[in-house]
């Protein structure tokens, strides 16, 4: 073999190695491989953990006009992980019957109020991020505030069988709470000049100065209160926020001066 020949046989070596190396390392981090050491047999299509079932209201035409609600069930998980998400789940569907409940129809009742659901399942890496979705539009002649929305994740590490925790997210892409609730306070929480909202403890008129001279105590409380009133999930790799600014709004001001307002935010 002449000395050319063999420094390409070489190069070529050492190129199948590199990729080599690449696609298991690739394989690795895909499957979950973590500090946990579990190694575990990861599907990339969602629907192998999730499934949508209709839920069946009897008959409620009387105050709905349309009710298209289903239910989230998963398979081939730990039932331990789930069952949190599960129960809180049924707690937002039994709102359909509540506001059934609450509304007085009669005889002459025209049905005006509706449910639906969605949800999006996806999963990213070697994490399984659901987010349930309930909208009420319900009878404004009864409930001032008619559009109500309830938003509801769960993300699991399927390489480890693991529930992540906001902080595991926050970890995963870089960020704090403070981060986001610096921005949260300058985009949601500071209002505009010439506005006026009133105070939720003192019912005292609030100014934008007013506003701008508590924002560190705004900020301290939006991190108190963080896992309370932001959904997080993954979605294109993105770490997604989701919130209502009306409930964001209401750990300070009374809630009459807002309506429901879902803001997505996606975080690179």
């Amino acid at each position: 073999m002449s000395e050319k020949s063999g420094k390409l046989l070489i190069f070529g070596a050492a190129i199948f190695m590199i990729a080599a190396a690449s696609i298991l390392y690739y394989v690795f981090d895909k499957q979950g491989y973590g500090k946990d050491k579990v190694n575990r047999y990861v599907s990339y299509n969602a629907s192998d953990y999730v499934e949508v079932v209709p839920v069946n209201f009897g008959n409620y035409s009387d105050v709905y006009s349309s009710i298209d609600v289903s239910k989230i069930k998963f398979k081939n998980l730990d039932s331990n992980i789930v069952n949190a998400f599960l129960t809180s789940e049924e707690e937002l569907i039994d709102y359909v019957s509540g506001y059934y409940s609450e509304t007085k129809s009669t005889s002459n009742y025209r049905p005006v109020s509706t449910a639906s659901s969605s949800y999006k399942a996806l999963v990213t890496g070697a994490v399984l991020s659901v987010l349930y979705r309930i909208d009420f539009t319900l009878d404004e002649n009864i409930f001032p505030d008619q559009n109500r929305t309830y938003l509801l994740a769960i993300n699991i590490d399927l390489g480890t069988n693991r529930l992540l925790t906001t902080d595991d997210l926050l970890t995963k892409y870089n960020y704090s709470k403070k981060y986001i609730a610096e921005k949260l306070y300058e985009e949601d929480i500071l209002i505009s000049n010439g506005q006026i909202v009133i105070d939720k403890n003192t019912n005292i008129s609030l100014t934008k100065n007013d506003i701008a001279r508590k924002k560190n105590e705004y900020i301290e409380r939006i991190i108190s209160d963080f896992d309370n009133i932001i959904t997080m999930y993954i979605e294109n790799n993105s770490l997604v926020l989701s919130y209502d600014k009306k409930e964001l709004n209401g750990l300070f001001f009374e809630d009459d001066d807002f309506v429901t307002d879902i803001k997505i935010r996606y975080l690179k």
